[in-house]
């Protein structure tokens, strides 16, 4: 059996819950929690440009990496370089060489896309609450076009916690490492 940690990356437009999933999903597993790089990196900073959105995808691989090295048999990250992906295209255009070839080389992940159908929350570091729908349909077609195993969450925090864990629970089933219960002892059938 492999001892390879099943990554479940949240992923979707801003303000469509990821963290508060993420956390949840981490504290109901008892496992790490990739947190996101951005929130931190641009805390004080009132601008950013090209070059600090690359230095956000660099910490992003350090977190997660870090994070693996413990060998979790599962990992909750908040966000991942697909999020990055999208901000950049978005904001910049066609990808540059370096972040094109990070998400090449990414380690498997399976992703829960977060459906924005919640309230739109101001926060200092939202810019897109206008085209949320824009932004979950190209999160949408990337998913698809990679062929990435993933599921769609929607509804309320506690409906969404409900139908990630079942699609967490199935994943761990199918997954090649199954050393590893969630708190309560034994993967839902």
């Amino acid at each position: 059996m492999s001892s390879a940690t099943l990554i479940i990356c949240l992923t979707g437009a801003e303000c469509s819950g990821k963290t508060t999933l993420a956390e949840a999903l981490a504290q109901s597993y008892g496992v790490p929690l990739v947190e996101e790089a951005a929130r931190s990196y641009l805390a004080d900073r009132p601008r950013y440009d090209r070059t600090d959105v690359l230095a956000i995808a660099e910490e992003q691989m350090r977190l997660e990496c870090a994070a693996l090295a413990g060998k979790p048999p599962l990992l909750i990250c908040d966000t991942d370089l697909l999020v990055i992906r999208v901000w950049w295209e978005v904001k910049y255009g066609a990808l540059p060489d370096t972040l094109r070839q990070a998400l090449a080389e990414q380690k498997p992940r399976t992703y829960l896309l977060t459906r924005p159908d919640m309230p739109w929350v101001p926060d200092p570091l939202r810019e897109s609450g206008g085209d949320r729908q824009g932004l979950h349909g190209r999160y949408q077609h990337l998913l698809a076009a990679a062929g990435h195993t993933h599921a769609e969450v929607r509804g309320d925090c506690q409906t969404r916690l409900a139908t990630a864990k079942r699609k967490i629970d199935h994943w761990l089933k199918n997954h090649s490492d199954m050393r590893f219960r969630p708190k309560g002892g034994r993967v839902n059938r």
